[in-house]
């Protein structure tokens, strides 16, 4: 074997060596921006002391031949050493102890969160600390709490049988958004129901979930139609209080059960729904 092969295999193996015994943590912040202090991302500025900036807060300066932070001349130049430690840096998701296995570069890191599918719920059962999907969260409350359960599709209605406490609405397919249906007792008007959407990406006011609820009673002659937007929740403080969430009352019902049915509709908002 040549001298130079064995050089070459020497620093090859040093190489490694180094690779080795330079893992060790680095502060995430190092790879903020200094301007806006978000996330670092390709192409990256640095002024001639060093000071980055990410490449958005460089276009919108008004003044480029001055550094903000140091005031040096000189103005910003591409650092593209900086840009390939960037593409170098995975994170594991925030959420992987929910299962998620997920690693993205830094600057992907929120944007990851917005959309993890294990991304938790909380159990509303008070003393009950358990977190997970929402898939995770129906078996707990199913198997674990006993609640019962109603399996329904999105655009059709279906029956809700109305009996005090907390009831789950899932649709057919796994994965997605959860229901719950609370009924509380509020004598001598009925029953007070409250329904929630249970999502770890509560979606905003404008895109909330809407409900029709029919309720009909033939020995009563009683008929009464509800539409609302149904409040988004991950219940990390529990289930809401009625001044939080959409409460309507109906007649109590138990001593004429069978002559009575209660019907529900629940559409997606206008956005593609998980």
């Amino acid at each position: 074997m040549s001298t130079h092969g064995i050089e070459s295999m020497e620093a090859k193996r040093r190489r490694g060596e180094k690779s080795a015994t330079s893992e060790g943590a680095v502060p995430l912040e190092v790879l903020d921006c200094a301007f806006c202090f978000d996330p670092l991302r390709p192409p990256v500025f640095q002024c001639r002391v060093g000071h980055v900036i990410c490449s958005s807060c460089h276009h919108k300066l008004r003044k480029k031949d001055n550094c903000h932070v140091c005031a040096i001349t000189g103005g910003y130049n591409r650092c593209i050493a900086f840009d390939h430690i960037l593409e170098s840096i995975k994170v594991s998701c925030s959420n992987s102890i929910y299962g998620c296995t997920v690693k993205t570069h830094y600057y992907h890191q929120e944007e990851h969160k917005k959309s993890c599918p294990h991304a938790p719920c909380f159990c509303p059962e008070p003393g009950c600390g358990f977190a997970g999907s929402t898939t995770q969260l129906q078996r707990h409350l199913t198997a674990d709490h006993m609640l019962p359960a109603t399996a329904f599709a999105y655009g059709y209605s279906f029956t809700l049988h109305m009996h005090e406490g907390m009831r789950v609405l899932h649709r057919k397919e796994e994965g997605g958004p959860l229901f719950l249906a609370k009924f509380t007792l509020v004598p001598p008007f009925g029953n007070a129901v409250s329904i929630l959407c249970i999502d770890p990406h509560a979606v905003t006011e404008n895109h909330r979930f809407e409900c029709d609820v029919d309720f009909y009673s033939r020995t009563m002659g009683w008929h009464q139609h509800s539409n609302f937007q149904i409040i988004s929740t991950n219940l990390s403080n529990g289930f809401p209080g009625e001044e939080a969430s959409y409460t309507f009352v109906v007649p109590d019902i138990s001593s004429d059960p069978h002559t009575t049915t209660t019907r529900l509709l629940i559409r997606p908002p206008k956005i593609s729904c998980p």
